[in-house]
């Protein structure tokens, strides 16, 4: 039985539009992950856009659970129900249907579709809700209706926004396996299982006050990992089909590492049965299970709590595999704080349970393997990015296994350590003090910032030995590195204007778009901001704030592109040539000086206007000039253009005075054009990716600009030589088919069926704009050229990695592209014309080799370490041969050799094309190296001498290098022994 495919089947067919899982990463900063099916939703249901044209949806929503308000990390595996990454089935209504239809909708499926008996079925509603006993009363028994207060069944957002009651369906699992005093209808046991919450949203609330929303609306959400259960008569969700794919590939992984845990099914009812009875045939059994599995092992003292443990293990490592999966293919990637941070933790909590198990190698990237096999039907792009994610995994568990058995020696140590600390509180003090075991708070912290142990993960190993950390030293520790995995979700200063904003959009709807085919409109002022966001009637001259337009050209920061610059304009100005003299004059004065083809800065940052909020005098004084000498009479510089909650403002500083009610010309300029090419050659770059390196390819992030482009994706390596030329080939042939551009507002099903590649993390509508160049095909709302041809010459400038998973490309095109070939051009030219020489490579290759050799030389010279030498007392002695070296590399070595030394004596014979040098040095040592070298130097038929510290001589007989060499050993023997 397919339950999702029932569900969202029986949804359809009753009105409901379908709709796909929204990404885990959710556009909301007030949440880590996606975590109910309504979120895509929420801005429904909260007015921020208007309600659909098809007023119901249904869904089957992943989720994710773990970190921030909603963080089940702690529990999963260790519980029946608990996961990190579970679907959420769902059907929504927008002030359509209410609660008599949602009712009747779900005790149809449950008891029809899903043919769960109906003498099992019991039903929680809102204490104050009669309506909705009224309406189940239709349905099901009175008796098996129970109302609760606001703590289980009254359902709010937030402190303000829509809220209402809540009504729950359960399924009695029977009294055969519970047998605790919580096991009833209503109280804290599991008998009674939870399946469906229906949401009726019919209040606004507002600093306390709940009032009538004008169209109640409808949220409801079904776990699916609940419903295969009970459909396959399991009370854990573990035991179901979804997981046991997984828990194959573990049961493989343990014997590949010389154990046989298994994992077994149905586990806790065994327990259930056998109670306290060691006799029962439940008992007996369960424990015939635990003798089995631990003699695969061949280990001693079987018992049940080793056997549960491992079971634990088992569900930790399915469920996080399956979180990882879809994280990693999603674009999330491992990191140190934000989202990867959580994602790491998963992965690291997993990789600590195989430990257990005695898998001690990296391991779960086979698991998460196992995953996409087993979800890669309905969810496709996990089997298309398999390779990818799995090298991810791998990568990640490696680096962790690089410190785990040092961090698990150090945890064991601490363990047998743990200092007592006594517990006061209330009357405590004269009962008799509490006494309980805490675990270091600094050695928590070592595990967390050395050996890469998350402290939830020692918590997780302190909870088996009744121990817990010392938090407030940890805390100490840690200092601000605690709060690092909320940092980069917490939201921008903008969510505190957020009511200003949706007052705006209320009173004025979005503003049109005007751009995609004219850089310049006619315009009427809605609104001013200053730069704290404040309402203001009027801008003074210098002042910088935010205009609203009723129309405008200026395209948002969106999607990689930054947001359009320009000028606005008194609306009866004379164009003339304004355009071209405004760009000249401070559009692109970046371009006024070469590049070095290793850079693709500007060279002009004071004129440059991509910088936001910067100093705008003197861009506003060229733009003032340049606008006086065709006529026009020029209101405000734009410096940025954004969208705020469905509102496009353009940042500005103005001019002149600038008042609501004005009419201008809104003007952009000519960097547009250049961003333009940048932005369709990252589509060309995207495909190309693709096509070089595989359909695992998917971006990660981007940023267009009027001199780059920097596009991030997902790629498990470094990409060589050979393949950053053929991607780079590849994009400049796309580019010479001169391919047109073709636009169309497409459904989205129609644009993705025709290959249309869509982001992960981007919202689209039911209606889409598909942008094509020849077989490249995107979603995207952003500006473009008519043709590939208007792009030029493509150029990878660098590749580099972001974090673990993510490869980076920068490049340039157009005229930024011109002029970083031009100067890597003129860089060749002039090092062939230094170099003297008609093949370029070539020399380079000789150059290298002399290098190489001089390089050798001097590193062999100038380090004595590898000659053999002894101590006397105090003293380093080296009496040795070489051969082949320059007095000057001699001496280097000898200097080199006395500045790492407290006390030497160093004598080296050298021979070199039938010559004979001594070369002596001496560090405070009672032998004077003058004296030292004239003696030797007889011996080998030459003369010399020199300082106490420092002597040379020459020779000529070769022959008498031992004797010479033995001599040189014992004058500086008896020397410095006596």
């Amino acid at each position: 039985m397919d339950i999702r495919a029932l569900y969202l089947e029986y949804f359809a067919k009753r009105g409901h539009k379908v709709y796909e899982s929204m990404p885990l990463v959710p556009d909301d900063a007030s949440l880590l992950f996606t975590n109910a099916g309504m979120v895509q939703f929420k801005d429904i249901f909260t007015g921020k856009v208007p309600t659909p044209q098809i007023p119901r949806a249904t869904s089957s929503q992943l989720c994710i659970r773990a970190g921030g308000k909603h963080n089940d990390l702690e529990n999963v595996g260790y519980t029946a129900r608990h996961h990190t990454l579970f679907e959420m089935l769902g059907n929504f209504s927008f002030g359509d249907y209410f609660k008599r239809e949602a009712i009747a909708y779900a005790w149809e499926f449950v008891t029809e579709i899903l043919g769960f008996d109906k003498s099992l079925l019991y039903v929680t509603i809102h204490e104050s809700d009669d309506e909705a006993y009224a309406l189940w009363c239709e349905h099901i028994e009175p008796a098996r209706i129970k109302r609760m207060g606001d703590k289980d069944n009254f359902w709010q957002m937030g402190d303000s926004g829509p809220c209402g009651p809540c009504s729950e369906i359960y399924v009695d699992q029977g009294e055969k396996y519970f047998h605790s005093s919580e096991d009833y209808f209503g109280g804290e046991g599991d008998r009674f299982l939870e399946i469906w919450n229906l949401v009726f949203m019919q209040f606004e609330q507002k600093d306390g006050v709940r009032t009538p929303l004008p169209r109640p609306s409808i949220d409801t959400g079904m776990g699916l990992e609940r419903v295969i259960a009970l459909k396959e008569g399991k009370i854990n969700n573990f035991d179901t089909s979804l997981f046991a794919p997984l828990m194959k590939e573990i049961e493989s992984l343990c014997k590949e590492s010389g154990n046989a845990w298994r994992y077994y099914e149905d586990i806790e009812l065994l327990e259930m049965e056998a109670g306290d009875s060691a006799d029962s045939g439940a008992g007996a059994s369960l424990r015939a299970q635990a003798k089995q599995s631990k003699e695969s092992t061949k280990s001693t003292g079987a018992d049940l709590k080793t056997l549960k443990s491992t079971q634990a293990s088992f569900r930790v490592i399915a469920d996080h595999a399956r979180a990882v999966a879809f994280l990693l293919a999603q674009g999330v990637h491992f990191d140190k704080e934000g989202r990867g941070y959580v994602l790491r933790r998963i992965l690291r909590r997993a990789v600590r349970h195989g430990y257990l198990l005695g898998v001690k190698r990296a391991f779960l990237y086979r698991v998460v393997g196992a995953v996409c096999e087993s979800m890669g039907a309905h969810y496709g792009y996990l089997l298309e990015r398999k390779e990818t994610i799995m090298e991810q995994c791998k990568a990640e568990e490696e680096r962790f296994f690089e410190t785990i058995e040092s961090g698990m020696k150090l945890f064991e140590n601490e363990l047998d350590s743990a200092q007592d600390t006594r517990i006061l509180s209330g009357d405590s003090a004269k009962t008799g003090a509490q006494s309980q075991k805490l675990f270091s708070g600094e050695v928590a912290f070592k595990l967390y910032d050395t050996y890469g142990f998350p402290l939830d993960l020692t918590q997780d190993m302190l909870r088996d030995k009744g121990l817990e950390v010392n938090l407030g030293a940890f805390e100490k520790c840690m200092e601000e590195q605690k709060n690092r995995s909320k940092a980069s979700w917490k939201g921008s200063g903008d969510s505190a204007k957020e009511g200003d904003f949706k007052a705006l959009l209320a009173e004025f709807g979005e503003n049109a778009f005007v751009g995609y085919e004219n850089e310049r409109a006619e315009a009427k002022i809605l609104a001013l901001l200053d730069s704290a966001f404040l309402r203001v009637e009027k801008l003074e001259k210098g002042q910088e704030g935010y205009v609203l337009l009723d129309s405008t050209p200026f395209y948002p920061e969106s999607g990689g592109p930054v947001g359009d610059k320009g000028i606005l304009l008194h609306k009866n100005s004379s164009l003339g040539g304004i355009c071209g003299s405004l760009s000249s004059s401070h559009c692109d004065a970046r371009f006024s000086a070469p590049h070095s083809p290793n850079s693709t800065q500007p060279t002009n940052s004071t004129q440059d206007t991509r910088i936001f909020g910067g100093d705008s005098s003197l861009r506003a004084q060229s733009a003032k000039q340049s606008t006086e000498s065709t006529g026009a009479q020029s209101l405000a510089l734009v410096l940025d253009t954004k969208k705020y909650f469905g509102l496009n403002l353009s940042k500005v500083s103005a001019l002149e005075p600038l008042c609501v009610g004005d009419e201008v010309l809104a003007c952009v300029d000519s960097a547009r054009a250049e961003i333009a090419k940048h932005h369709s050659a990252t589509h060309l770059l995207h495909l190309a990716l693709r096509e070089i390196l595989g359909t695992h390819i998917a971006q990660a992030g981007s940023l267009v600009e009027a001199h780059r482009l920097r596009f991030d994706f997902s790629h498990p390596k470094a990409l060589s030589h050979e393949e950053l030329r053929a991607i780079e080939r590849c994009v400049n042939e796309k580019i010479l088919r001169s391919s047109a551009q073709v636009c169309e507002n497409l459904p989205i099903d129609e644009a993705k069926a025709r290959g249309a590649m869509a982001l992960f993390g981007e919202k689209y509508g039911d209606v889409v704009r598909v942008v094509s160049f020849g077989d490249s095909i995107e979603l995207c709302g952003g500006i473009h050229v008519k043709n590939t041809a208007e792009i030029g010459s493509f150029y990878i400038t660098k590749e580099g990695g972001v974090s673990s998973g993510v490869r980076r490309i920068e490049a340039v095109c157009g005229r930024a592209g011109y002029e970083w070939g031009a100067n890597a051009l003129e860089t060749l030219t002039q090092a062939k014309e230094n170099l003297k020489a008609q093949d370029l490579l070539q020399a380079i290759e000789k150059l290298k080799a002399q290098v190489k050799k001089l390089s050798a030389v001097k590193s062999q010279a100038s380090d004595l370490k590898s000659l053999e030498f002894e101590r006397v007392g105090e003293c380093k002695l080296i009496v040795a041969r070489i051969s082949d070296k320059s007095a000057v590399e001699i001496k280097e070595a000898i200097d080199k050799a006395k500045n790492e030394e407290q006390s030497i004596a160093v004598l080296l014979i050298c021979e070199s094309g039938g010559k004979i040098s001594i070369t002596a040095g001496v560090k405070n040592a009672p032998i004077k190296a003058g004296a030292w070298v004239a003696e030797i130097a007889q011996i080998l038929g030459g003369k010399g001498g020199g300082r106490d510290d420092f002597a040379a001589a020459g020779g000529k007989d070769i022959s008498k290098i031992d004797e010479a060499l033995q001599r040189a050993k014992e004058m500086a023997r008896n020397a410095l022994n006596g």
